[in-house]
Order: structure tokens, then C-alpha cells, then sequence
């Protein structure tokens, strides 16, 4: 998909129902991978602790853990821990606070229906949203929301996040806090939920080299 022809969503735009190929970034596309994996095994959201990240290739610095409780009958997402990425894009860390707290009443009205959608529809949720560094260079902000469940209902949230800006360098510094980002990717990934590993040559393929 071409940030060129990306087009800004109104707020109030629904979800594009898609596959996994809508994912930009390869290591958000891994990481679906291996929720599919495991939601093809249990047939639904499956159980947080059966999640691993693999830290060693880089997957926490973008990552954080989420737990969603339950308040007068509406989620509430709670910032186990901050990836290092996100904290420096939003400028403050925010392990232990409430999403829209962390986020602040502008911000939590564009931001928090993402959340709300992944728990509703106990699917992952992918978006691309546009916003402008100090220097007004334009950056794609990709973030992927993986629900975990116990069987009855979301529990656990892990959202995985990916900054790329088609003029190459940019600064993250607060870039979340200090501009509005504009959605202009808005998906729920409900389409073809299965985990399909990558083909392998047959060990009786006879390869030809010309």
C-alpha cells in the first residue's frame, strides 16, 4: 500500500474489514503471524500467557502490554509497560496509568476508539496514522493491536508500533503529543484468520540454476 495514495479518514469512518496483507511493516506482519498461530489453535483470542515476544530481535522496544478491566460495564485499558519508541514519541512514559489519562482528553477521542474496537470485535486492529514532526516532515504512525482472551472476553492488549516517513529521517521526539495524527488506515483484521507458514522448497525439488 503506497503512502501515496493514502487518503485522510474522517473520525467517523468504519473499520475496513482486511487480511493480513494490509500490514506495511514485516515485523508487525510477524507478530500477526504468530497471534494467528495461536488463534488458530484455540479458535479464538487466544490466552495472553501463551504470547512470547521475541525481545532479541527488537520486538519490545516498540511494544506495549495492556490489561483491560472492566469499569461500570465499559473497558478501561491500563499501561502494563511502555515500549521505548512510544514513550519518546508521546514525550512521558506511562507504565501503571490508564490509556486515556496517559493520552489526554484530545488525544484519547481519536486514539481510544482503536482500543475499544480490538476489545469489541476480539480481532487485531491495524492503523496507519499521518502526523508531522517538529519540522513538519510527514510520518506514518503503524500501529497493530493484538487481543488476548480467557474465553468470555478480552483481558490483555499488546500493541506493536512502527514509525516511517517517506522523506527518510524525522525526529520522534513528542511527535504524538504535540500534533493531532490523522488516520489514513483504518482496519480490522478479519479476514483469512489462519497462520500460513512461509513455503519451503521439497527436500526432492530439483532446483536448476541457468
Amino acid at each position: 500500500m503506497s503512502a501515496k495514495r493514502d487518503v485522510p479518514l474522517d473520525e467517523s469512518a468504519p473499520f475496513l474489514g482486511t487480511t493480513i496483507e494490509v500490514i506495511r511493516a514485516i515485523q508487525q506482519r510477524d507478530l500477526l503471524n504468530k497471534w494467528l498461530s495461536l488463534y488458530t489453535l484455540h479458535g479464538r483470542a487466544p490466552p495472553f500467557d501463551d504470547f512470547k515476544m521475541e525481545c532479541c530481535d527488537g520486538e519490545c522496544d516498540s511494544a506495549v502490554y495492556y490489561t483491560v478491566e472492566i469499569e461500570n460495564g465499559h473497558p478501561s485499558f491500563i499501561i502494563d509497560s511502555v515500549g521505548t519508541r512510544l514513550a519518546k514519541a508521546y514525550g512521558a512514559t506511562g507504565g501503571g496509568r490508564e490509556l486515556g489519562d496517559y493520552l489526554g482528553a484530545k488525544l484519547a477521542r481519536v486514539i481510544l476508539p482503536l482500543y475499544e474496537e480490538c476489545f469489541r470485535r476480539k480481532l487485531p486492529v491495524y492503523t496507519v496514522s499521518r502526523v508531522q514532526d517538529r519540522k513538519g516532515r510527514e510520518v506514518d504512525f503503524e500501529r497493530l493491536l493484538l487481543p488476548f482472551g480467557n474465553g468470555e472476553r478480552i483481558t490483555h492488549i499488546i500493541g506493536s508500533f512502527e514509525t516511517i516517513s517517506l522523506e527518510g529521517h524525522f525526529d520522534l521526539e513528542k511527535m504524538m503529543h504535540e500534533r493531532m495524527p490523522i488516520d489514513v488506515v483504518r482496519a480490522v483484521i478479519d479476514k483469512n484468520l489462519y497462520f500460513k507458514p512461509p513455503s519451503r522448497i521439497a527436500a526432492q525439488d530439483k532446483i536448476e540454476f541457468e
